[in-house]
């Protein structure tokens, strides 16, 4: 069968976006010149344990169900659906029922109910590898992440992956799409 398996945060929503916004609203500003870091601390010059802190709460924000769409996302996954391929997202929001409620309604509102499964109940500071082995070991399905340790994880355990270029992934040596066009040219050479 032809399958995506997608990360969400990056990939098919634009979280960062969002968190910026969320951010300014709380009186935070972005330092210039950081998006090379992955790291929201060093984005907002502010500590790592503050930083984890504004993160959560975000995500278990009402706002987590009203993220925009990735830049083209929604033109070409909704494609690809209508073409045949399986649909499966893994995010790594948090236990908060509400919250993975939420992104999971965000999803469906935004694509579609086009998704076979949507997992984000995992702590964005844990692993995904355990949950990618157990679902996709071996499998060569195509694998969309923006960060650079899950895409590594989904690498290893025998996924076909693809990171998703932002100024912070930059040292990945592996295959790189820019959008999801990218991504749906290069599905065409998989079937």
């Amino acid at each position: 069968m032809k399958k995506i398996i997608a990360d969400c945060d990056g990939v098919l929503l634009d979280w960062g976006y969002a968190f910026e916004v969320w951010m300014a609203d709380q009186g935070y500003i972005k330092l210039p010149d950081t998006d090379q870091y992955f790291s929201m601390a060093k984005r907002f010059g502010i500590s790592p344990d503050e930083s984890y802190d504004k993160v959560i709460e975000f995500n278990n924000t009402g706002v987590l169900g009203y993220l925009p769409a990735y830049k083209d996302a929604v033109e070409y996954v909704t494609r690809l659906h209508r073409e045949g391929w399986g649909i499966e997202v893994i995010s790594m929001i948090g236990p908060d029922k509400y919250a993975n409620r939420l992104r999971q309604m965000n999803l469906i509102r935004l694509f579609g109910d086009i998704f076979d499964y949507i997992y984000c109940a995992g702590s964005h500071t844990q692993p995904k590898k355990e949950i990618l082995e157990s679902r996709y070991k071996n499998s060569n399905y195509i694998w969309v992440e923006d960060r650079l340790d899950y895409a590594q994880q989904g690498k290893e355990v025998g996924m076909n992956t693809f990171v998703m270029d932002h100024p912070y992934n930059r040292e990945w040596t592996g295959q790189r799409i820019t959008n999801w066009k990218e991504l749906y040219d290069a599905a065409q050479q998989c079937k």
